[in-house]
């Protein structure tokens, strides 16, 4: 991907890469092979020239991510997943919110106690191009791409860091979304995806199914990319600054409409 005239970030040089070698301990099959030597890209800190001082004032970072399409085995491309830290006297986690660009993705969304060793609610949240989804505080993600194209997602977050080792002690996430083959009304095949119970957790809640809804008030609407309403007004995002203000708000019952 090229970032066009006038546009600043921390991949002047090129993205962060996301190699396979580093993505396998938190695979369905760690001995499984890949097609590329690359699951994923990371371009941080991307603004236009004239916002880059303001947002990075405000502490927030706009981030791009792009998965091109690929199995893993029989598990389809994804990112490793992580829990963001706590804001600092709060006891609160930072949540984070994305927009789909380009494509289409599956969120694996997970909630858990203090200590992030039990699981207490775990939802996949589906959304195509404009879509925006807002990660609860408390929630750790996996993205996915589940499709033969690839798929192109932007966020916004706080400056945090993020906690990958509780995934990769239970070798991925909550569930394993999986190619499946199903009997077409023709007689022959045709692929689609299954959820496999991740079984290095003592405990697995039940998979809810969701799509996000609009939330106007904080300026996504699936009509107008996150990026120019966000830098219109940083007000808006506050959210993810001050998550402990937000916390009955945006809860994932408000936040997402059950499939």
């Amino acid at each position: 991907m090229v970032l066009g005239e006038g546009v600043v970030s921390d991949a002047q040089d090129g993205p962060t890469i996301r190699e396979f070698s580093k993505v396998k301990n938190f695979l369905k099959d760690p001995g499984s092979a890949y097609h590329r030597k690359d699951v994923y890209q990371m371009y941080r800190n991307v603004a236009l020239a004239k916002h880059d001082g303001e947002i990075r004032a405000a502490r927030l970072s706009y981030d791009i991510t792009v998965i091109p399409p690929g199995k893993m085995g029989d598990e389809f491309a994804k990112t490793i997943g992580h829990y963001h830290e706590m804001k600092p006297g709060t006891g609160v986690r930072y949540p984070e919110v994305y927009e789909v660009l380009y494509g289409k993705v599956f969120w694996l969304i997970q909630s858990a106690t203090p200590d992030l060793e039990q699981l207490l609610e775990v939802y996949l949240i589906e959304a195509e191009r404009g879509e925006k989804a807002v990660i609860p505080a408390g929630f750790g993600h996996i993205s996915i791409n589940p499709t033969d194209d690839v798929l192109v997602m932007s966020n916004w977050q706080p400056y945090q860091k993020a906690n990958y080792e509780p995934y990769e002690a239970h070798q991925g996430g909550a569930y394993y979304v999986v190619e499946s083959q199903r009997l077409s009304s023709g007689g022959g095949t045709s692929s689609g995806y299954d959820f496999a119970p991740n079984l290095n957790y003592k405990s697995l809640p039940e998979l809810r199914r969701a799509r996000p809804r609009e939330l106007p008030q904080y300026g996504l609407r699936s009509a107008l990319p996150m990026y120019f309403t966000a830098t219109a007004d940083l007000r808006t995002l506050d959210f993810l600054s001050n998550p402990e203000n937000y916390l009955e708000e945006l809860t994932a019952q408000k936040v997402f409409s059950k499939i």
